[in-house]
Formats: C-alpha cells, structure tokens, sequence
C-alpha cells in the first residue's frame, strides 16, 4: 500500500509545481505586455547632453540629445515590469543649473538637480506594471 500511495503523491506534487511555475510564466509575460506612458523634462541652462531611455524589458536602449533647447521634453511609450525609464544629463564646462524630472502615467517619479562644472543629475523610476494590476 505504502508504494501506491507514494507514487500517487509524487506525480501530484511535481503536477502542482509545474502548473504553479507555468502561472508565474503566464503573470510574468502579462506584466512585460502592460504599457504605460513617460515624459522625461529637463529645464535650466548650459546642458551639454542628456540621455534618455526608451522601449523594453526586451529591447530596452537609450537615446541621446546633444546641446538641447531647454525646456526640453520627451513622451514615450514603455512596457514591461522590469523596464526602468532613466533620465541623465551633464553640464558644460561652464556650469549651470539643471533639473531632470521623470513623470511615469502623469505622476512624477523621480527629480535631480544638477550643478556646477560638468555637474551631472539622473533619474530612474520603477515600472508601474506591477503595481495595482
């Protein structure tokens, strides 16, 4: 008897386990798919370039804009929990004062301030796909 009902309980066993791991596959996938909306801001003077990220977890990369026309602003569309929108920018050699702000589905997520000399300022937020799914 003993053998019978071990060997029921294992298949059962490795059967939960295999649909518990295939509903993290399904929810993982969902939450890489959820878009939502970015504005990168940049406002101040004497930015001699900023770098921006766009796209995905799976074709995540970033653009850069030398010598921008402040007040500058991008809105993109990005997707995927594990997505990062990333703002960065650097003074020139004479210095300056600059702010970098990331807004994520029009709430502001991240603010940095950058000064002086070749002072630098960045940004990350976190993806809001996992959040209230």
């Amino acid at each position: 008897m003993r053998k019978k009902f071990a060997g029921v309980v294992i298949p059962c066993v490795l059967l939960v386990g295999c649909s518990a791991e295939r509903a993290y596959k399904d929810e993982t996938e969902r939450l890489d798919n959820k878009e939502f909306e970015v504005v990168y801001e940049v406002t101040g003077s004497n930015v001699k370039d900023l770098t921006y990220g766009v796209g995905d977890r799976k074709k995540e990369s970033s653009e850069t804009v030398e010598n921008p026309t402040l007040p500058w602003s991008k809105t993109v569309t990005m997707k995927g929990i594990a997505t990062a929108p990333s703002l960065s920018l650097i003074l020139g050699e004479s210095g300056g004062k600059a702010e970098c702000v990331i807004k994520v589905n029009g709430k502001e997520a991240r603010r940095a301030t950058a000064t002086g000399e070749f002072g630098t300022a960045t940004c990350v937020a976190v993806s809001p796909a996992g959040h209230g799914s």
